[in-house]
């Protein structure tokens, strides 16, 4: 479960948090009252908390730093208090508790407030997890209405992806263009990657297998060097999808072999399990049934592993159906 939870997706939103707690921290003010500091120190162990995977120290930690805050009505504070515990509520699957957080957050703030762009994306996220797409739209688009800034290729992710799922594929292109555009850099890789992936998916649909392979490999090497297991397996399967539409079962086959060693050397045994039984299918129909064979027995043992597995929690940017 701890190899879970340190997945790139967790730390980007680490990385968000403490860019969100560095904006209160210490040049706001030129004197800070003993429980603004209080807040703040509470606040950073809470983030320090679920970087090392303790969920429910991080939420009791972040509830303490909301309640010293509200004591002496710290709007700024508050606020950023409400868009990390909706987050790690989402993360967690409570999405009635995120979504509390985050209408309570959005409630304190203006759309000129410091940290709006930061509360819509979060709204837009946790309203398409709660599959409601066209909400989350909206949302993304406020968020990114918000102005520039380094969250901005982020924030035009976001908007490609949902337009990806609304199966508005032109749009999407040209949104993830503009994503990529502001990714340059080495401390976007992440979110360049994800650009990458999702123009990736674009250019399969217009049947540029050619160039959709490129995209994904591209997406594959920055996601190697970050060390993003999740994603590398995100891009492998992307890539077998490419090779399958293109009508090459074989490297379809490796891709999916590629995939699933990821997935099971971190221990998503549900997911390495997917792999198998894709495997079987087109071991069965290359006509290899020992090997087919073979997949469905792996795929029935991960099976049984997954149903003892803690359910993990799902990549914030991984695949085009969920979050690209």
């Amino acid at each position: 479960m701890s190899n879970l939870r340190t997945s790139l997706q967790r730390l980007v939103v680490l990385l968000i948090c403490l860019a969100l707690a560095g904006c209160f921290g210490g040049g706001n003010k030129a004197v800070r009252s003993e429980a603004e500091s209080r807040a703040d120190t509470l606040l950073k162990r809470a983030i320090r908390a679920e970087q090392k995977g303790d969920g429910a120290e991080a939420e009791k930690l972040l509830r303490e730093a909301l309640a010293v805050s509200s004591s002496i009505e710290d709007i700024p504070a508050k606020s950023v208090e409400l868009i990390n515990l909706a987050r790690l509520s989402r993360l967690n699957s409570d999405l009635a508790a995120a979504a509390a957080a985050i209408d309570a957050a959005l409630g304190l703030l203006t759309p000129q407030a410091d940290f709006y762009g930061e509360a819509a994306h979060e709204k837009a996220l946790v309203c398409l997890a709660s599959g409601d797409p066209a909400t989350a739209l909206a949302w993304a688009e406020r968020s990114v209405a918000a102005g520039p800034g380094t969250s901005l290729g982020r924030r035009l992710n976001l908007v490609g992806r949902i337009l990806l799922a609304q199966g508005e594929w032109l749009k999407a292109g040209q949104t993830v263009k503009r994503a990529l555009e502001e990714n340059r850099g080495d401390y976007n890789r992440e979110e360049r990657a994800n650009s990458l992936r999702m123009l990736g998916i674009v250019a399969r649909n217009g049947k540029d297998f050619g160039g959709a392979e490129q995209l994904l490999k591209e997406a594959l090497g920055i996601d190697k060097q970050i060390g993003a297991s999740a994603k590398i397996a995100s891009d492998l399967e992307e890539l077998a999808a490419t090779a399958r539409a293109g009508g090459d079962l074989n490297k379809t086959a490796r891709y999916l072999e590629r995939a699933y060693d990821v997935h099971y050397s971190a221990g998503r045994f549900k997911a390495a399990g997917a792999a198998q039984c894709a495997l079987a299918d087109l071991f069965s129909k290359l006509g290899d049934n020992s090997k087919a064979e073979a997949s469905q027995a792996k795929a029935r043992e991960l099976a049984e592993r997954t149903s003892t597995q803690k359910p993990a929690m799902p990549p914030a940017t991984t695949n085009p159906s969920n979050n690209p």
